[in-house]
């Protein structure tokens, strides 16, 4: 299920559509938090049974990682990014349909029509 988890973030990283931001700023490290939806929840819940943390790091330079912990194992995934008039492009990628990325107050949502894994903000 971890390295699932892991698949699923590194693609959404790749493939995010930016919407309803408002011009709020998306630099810093987010950690996961929690999920909406039977999928996300029950994903979540697991990561958090056995332990395992995830974050997403957006630097002011257009750097991030993904980074990943499980006992003593961890990981991280470098990518680099740019975030213009309200659109957020990962490693030169923009999104297809159907996932969108939202910052409210202290929360990175990741949405899709059916759930939302939400990330707070360190």
């Amino acid at each position: 299920k971890f390295t699932a988890m892991m698949l699923v973030a590194l693609l959404a990283l790749s493939l995010i559509a930016c919407g309803g931001t408002s011009g709020k700023s998306i630099v810093g490290t987010w950690e996961l938090d929690s999920g909406v939806g039977e999928d996300a929840e029950q994903a979540v819940s697991l990561m958090k049974a056995f332990g395992m943390t995830m974050s997403i790091t957006f630097n002011a330079d257009g750097t991030g990682t993904v980074d990943s912990a499980f006992g003593e194992e961890k990981s991280s995934e470098p990518f680099t990014y740019t975030y213009e008039d309200g659109v957020l492009k990962v490693n030169d990628q923009e999104a297809g349909d159907g996932l969108n990325i939202k910052v409210e107050g202290n929360k990175l949502i990741f949405e899709t029509d059916d759930m939302q894994m939400i990330f707070k903000k360190k």
